[in-house]
């Protein structure tokens, strides 16, 4: 059935969109506003409705973010029938495990919209999107399509695929009794507890789901972002009631993690410039521009941003100048100079045309050494940081050339698909690891990709 509320402002008797009938609007201006993501599925949705049989197999319409690629897919979700709680009926059980990549995850962790928070109105079902229940620990990358749908500004490290799903009831906490239009919501679900446990079915995802689930997507996280995790534990209230001896020793261990994750050092990679490696040669006798640090939490790189490539890429990076010798004159560019880090600062927006392939004056002259860590504070090696200089300086940027020549925003973004992902770095690496074991040790055999290493519950290696 098509919506009938405006998928932007939620305004009633909305016109749907002629070509895929699968969103809807009460103005020119709110299908203008959306047309930028809703023109990414339209014609697919139009052409799969039209020209294909849907499966003869009991099945739901759902749109898949993957971890693999930039571009969202429509895809049919098999679904059985299940018994409702406490009842003799049946109600919609999808089958999605197999859609979340390999390997096939036990358990799935669901997310339940029923208000679009960036737009201000409740919405009369649940859009729901289903993930890996372990996604930030099991290896699984960073999601490429919904790093691309918000235009790489993701607030929250989501990993793995990502299913998004209709469900015709309300599900979810704090919902309203009626929605900001003063219309009653009609709740298809009991109450239990603080959740609302759904009974009912699940029917063909819309485009105006697609809208709700990327609005959530670029809000959710901006409160609590990936490694701060342990600075919002909280503990027990202290009362005149008598705490039980579980619980003390609960509150005490809680306690002692969070002062020890605030004393803990991240592990990061100074790059030098061409000057002090001259400097330090003297000193050890050996040429070196990478060398791994250790990073306190109150240090002030932490208040700087990520440079865009690595936002882009999934693994924000943070890099800041360090003090240079004062004996050093402003024109002398042989000591200042620093590409791996002038690299690392490539301007890879493709709506910045005037800059883009080329890194901002500042990251061009008079850089100096650098300090390199990566913002989830998590800790990053010294052979991570070279091949992910490397990567930037000789596949980012000769890749772009093509693209930087045709002045084409459109052909600049495909550039930046194509390359900046995990994938395109990961198998880089496995090739610089080999050419760098003879060049520089061993231990570049045991070097990890930094994206989607397997961690425990403490977000270490495995």
């Amino acid at each position: 059935m098509a919506p009938s509320k405006c998928v932007i402002c939620d305004k009633p008797s909305a016109q749907a969109c002629a070509t895929c009938t699968s969103s809807a609007y009460c103005s020119k201006a709110c299908q203008e506003l959306d047309w930028p993501l809703h023109k990414i599925l339209c014609k697919k949705l139009s052409k799969l409705l039209k020209t294909s049989d849907r499966p003869s197999t009991p099945v739901k319409l759902g749109i898949l973010l993957s971890a693999d690629s930039p571009e969202p897919r429509l895809v049919w979700v098999p679904c059985r029938q299940a018994p409702k709680p406490n009842s003799s009926t049946t109600r919609d059980e999808v089958i999605v495990h197999y859609l979340l990549g390999d390997p096939i995850t036990p358990t799935v962790e669901s997310f339940n919209i029923a208000k679009n928070e960036v737009r201000g109105y409740t919405l009369d079902h649940t859009v729901v999107l289903y993930a890996r229940d372990n996604w930030l620990n099991d290896g699984s990358k960073p999601n490429q399509a919904a790093l691309s749908l918000t235009d790489w500004e993701l607030p929250y490290d989501w990993r793995g695929n990502i299913l998004v799903m209709n469900y015709k009831g309300l599900v979810g906490k704090n919902i309203p009794p009626q929605t900001n239009s003063g219309e009653p919501i009609v709740l298809s679900a009991t109450q239990i507890g603080v959740e609302i446990e759904p009974y009912q079915d699940f029917q063909d995802v819309t485009l105006g789901d697609f809208r709700i689930a990327v609005d959530y997507l670029s809000r959710y996280g901006m409160q609590v972002k990936r490694g701060d995790e342990h600075s919002h534990l909280t503990f027990t209230e202290k009362t005149n009631n008598p705490v039980s001896e579980p619980q003390i020793m609960m509150d005490k261990l809680m306690e002692a993690d969070a002062a020890k994750e605030k004393c803990r050092k991240v592990k990061g990679v100074l790059i030098r410039c061409e000057g002090d490696i001259g400097i330090n040669k003297k000193k050890t006798s050996r040429w070196e521009r990478y060398s791994k640090v250790e990073v306190p939490k109150d240090h002030a790189i932490w208040d700087s941003q990520p440079t865009s490539a690595s936002k882009i890429m999934g693994l924000p990076l943070l890099v800041q100048k360090q003090p240079h010798n004062p004996s050093w004159k402003p024109n002398d560019h042989t000591r200042f100079d620093n590409q791996p880090a002038t690299f690392l600062n490539l301007t890879v927006d493709p709506k910045i045309s005037d800059l883009w392939g080329f890194a901002p004056p500042e990251w061009q002259s008079e850089v100096g050494s650098v300090l390199l860590v990566r913002k989830d504070q998590k800790d990053l090696s010294r052979e991570q940081a070279w091949a992910i200089a490397e990567f930037m300086q000789f596949k980012v940027s000769d890749s772009f050339e093509d693209a930087m020549e045709s002045g084409d925003e459109r052909q600049r973004r495909a550039a930046v698909l194509k390359m900046l992902n995990w994938k395109q770095f990961d198998d880089f690496l496995e090739k610089f690891k080999v050419e760098m074991m003879t060049a520089d040790g061993k231990s570049w055999a045991r070097v990890r990709s930094p994206f989607g290493t397997k961690e425990d519950h403490n977000g270490n290696p495995l």
